[in-house]
């Protein structure tokens, strides 16, 4: 999908065309409270800055959040339908405690199954078998590295596709290994013995193992590439088949009580979930292709998108945070105020990359910050944080004017959206 966006022009994407509120609204956002020591309490309180939302320089985006009723078309109803699947399926780092890094890899939701949505682990024409796999819905990708470094790494991709019956969900198992094995015949079969059902298969001069697998309505394709065998000339197949073994051990069990819901129900009913989508400042081209695909997760989805699951997982239970939503930068939504600003707080501290800037004009509680390498293509240039009420939000862009007008749009939104 890349960057294309799946909300349509009556949907997010329109959002930023609404007139900003014609009320001057005064927000008071408060601080921490100072004690003193021996147990007496300091000065009462910290000046608590005024933001007033009509001087808040918002550029093309909306402060004022926008209820979605409905999908605006077939495939975001099935793109949430995986995004929810992500709340079952396990993270990288419960399959193998080694696979706790960030590794980038997207997109994570796809709506078709292609050499884009799947990456090069598919590289045969699907197009002649289009009619064994019409029951395809969706899928997602959960995916991680066993170290910060690719290369030193073994790199693990589950993902897991939804198809509207156990049949339909056998016969594109079937279906595509048969043709990735045709396909290309330095391809050599590997039995995963305590999944006899199991299609996997690798390829001698590479350090990587496919496998595909049926469970009930779903297929769990997984690919592991030991990145760090592959620099020392070797492969280790039965160090990955062991991989491939703990992946479908673990993740059927996760995920057989989820239930995608019928077309008609993807059709009719609300994408977002108790408004989070509403309140995120919209996606747009300059960020990372595969994440503009909005979406709301609960906690543990949340961790399949973070950028540091490992800290987040403590940071999450420690704020009680119960929602994440992805569109244009991330939205948390934690137990309380003090929770929130301990989230922002804490994603402060990730910023090592960066150095700080001023903040936005009219927002002083923002935080930013600047890439110290600007040519490093890999991560957006600017960062920018803020928390209100019980929310906290990141966001990022690569022109300083788009960063301050992006969190300043998402302070109204959550400012107006209370």
């Amino acid at each position: 999908m890349g960057g294309t966006l799946l909300f349509g022009p009556k949907s997010l994407k329109s959002i930023r065309q609404a007139q900003r509120t014609a009320t001057s609204i005064a927000i008071s956002v408060a601080f921490l409270m100072a004690t003193g020591c021996g147990g007496e309490a300091g000065p009462a309180t910290t000046p608590e800055p005024q933001v007033d939302l009509s001087q808040l320089e918002l550029g093309s985006y909306s402060g004022v959040p926008q209820t979605l009723e409905r999908p605006e078309n077939e495939a975001q109803g099935r793109a949430v339908q995986a995004q929810r699947l992500a709340n079952q399926i396990p993270l990288p780092m419960e399959i193998d405690p080694r696979l706790k890094h960030y590794n980038g890899i997207q997109p994570r939701v796809f709506t078709t199954i292609d050499h884009n949505t799947m990456g090069s682990w598919v590289g045969s024409d699907l197009e002649p078998h289009r009619n064994a796999l019409s029951g395809f819905i969706s899928g997602y990708t959960s995916t991680a590295n066993s170290d910060s470094y690719t290369s030193l790494s073994v790199s693990l991709e589950n993902r897991v596709l939804i198809f509207d019956n156990e049949v339909s969900a056998t016969t594109a198992m079937n279906t595509l290994a048969d043709s990735e094995l045709a396909a290309d015949p330095t391809k050599s079969v590997v039995p995963i013995p305590q999944f006899p059902n199991a299609r996997a298969y690798h390829k001698v001069d590479r350090p990587t193992l496919w496998s595909w697998y049926a469970s009930g309505q779903f297929v769990i394709f997984t690919a592991v590439w030991d990145h760090l065998s592959g620099e020392l000339s070797q492969t280790d197949v039965p160090g990955m088949t062991d991989l491939v073994t703990k992946s479908l051990t673990t993740i059927p069990s996760r995920i057989s009580g989820f239930r995608p819901a019928s077309e008609q129900e993807r059709n009719s009913s609300s994408p977002d979930v108790d408004g989070m989508l509403a309140r995120t400042v919209p996606a747009i081209n300059d960020q990372e292709p595969g994440l503009t695909i909005p979406g709301v997760y609960d906690r543990h989805g949340g961790l399949q998108i973070s950028r540091q699951p490992e800290l987040d997982r403590a940071l999450f239970e420690t704020a009680g945070v119960d929602r994440v939503a992805f569109n244009g930068g991330y939205l948390y939504r934690a137990k309380d105020a003090a929770s929130a600003a301990t989230v922002t707080n804490q994603h402060a501290t990730f910023t090592k990359f960066y150095r700080k800037v001023a903040s936005p004009p009219g927002l002083p509680i923002a935080r930013c910050y600047e890439l110290k390498n600007p040519t490093t293509k890999s991560k957006m240039r600017y960062y920018c944080s803020v928390n209100f009420d019980r929310y906290a939000a990141d966001i990022s862009a690569n022109q300083l004017t788009d960063a301050y007008q992006r969190i300043s749009a998402q302070y109204a939104l959550l400012a107006n959206g209370k």
